[in-house]
C-alpha cells in the first residue's frame, strides 16, 4: 500500500495585504489628486476689449497669476509703438498690467500688486504708447481698446 502525500494548497495573501504593493498604489493615488490639484487654473475673470468703434478686439482670460490675450482682430501697433494694457480701478489711477503680446496672443504674467489690482471688477484700458511701454508708468497715449474685467 502507498501512503497518501497530503497536498498543500499554498494561499497567497490578497493583494492588498502585500505592503510595497500596497504603498506603491497609495503613492499613485496620491500623486495624481495632488497633481490635478496643483495644476488646476481656472479663469478667475474676462473681458472683451472693443475698439473706439465699439468693435471686438481682443479677448482677455484672467487666471491666478497671468493674463492670456486672444486677439480677435488682427491689429499690431505702429513699428515704433507698443500697445499698453491698464487696469482702471475706481479710484482712478492706471496700473499697467504689461505690454500686449507683439502678435497679439500670449500670455502677461501679474505681479503680486498687479494681481490685487484686477481681484475684483476693474476696467481694462489698453494704450498706444512709445515702444517699451510707458516711461511716466501712466497712459499717455491715445486709448485703442477698452472694456470691463468681470468676474466668472
Amino acid at each position: 500500500m502507498t501512503a497518501i502525500k497530503p497536498q498543500v494548497i499554498e494561499h497567497k495573501p490578497p493583494f492588498w495585504s502585500r505592503p510595497r504593493l500596497f504603498i506603491g498604489a497609495c503613492v499613485v493615488v496620491v500623486a495624481g489628486i495632488g497633481g490635478a490639484i496643483y495644476t488646476q487654473d481656472s479663469v478667475k475673470s474676462a473681458a472683451t476689449l472693443v475698439t473706439t468703434t465699439q468693435q471686438p478686439a481682443a479677448q482677455i482670460m484672467a487666471h491666478k497669476d497671468y493674463l492670456e490675450v486672444q486677439p480677435i482682430a488682427a491689429a499690431a501697433a505702429e513699428p515704433d509703438k507698443s500697445l499698453e494694457l491698464w487696469a482702471i480701478p475706481k479710484d482712478g489711477t492706471p496700473i499697467s498690467l504689461g505690454l500686449l503680446p507683439e502678435d497679439g496672443k500670449g500670455i502677461i504674467g501679474l505681479n503680486p500688486r498687479q494681481q490685487a489690482s484686477i481681484s475684483k471688477p476693474v476696467e481694462l484700458m489698453v494704450s498706444s504708447e512709445t515702444k517699451g511701454g510707458s516711461v511716466s508708468k501712466q497712459p499717455t497715449g491715445p486709448t485703442v481698446y477698452q472694456g470691463a474685467l468681470a468676474n466668472r
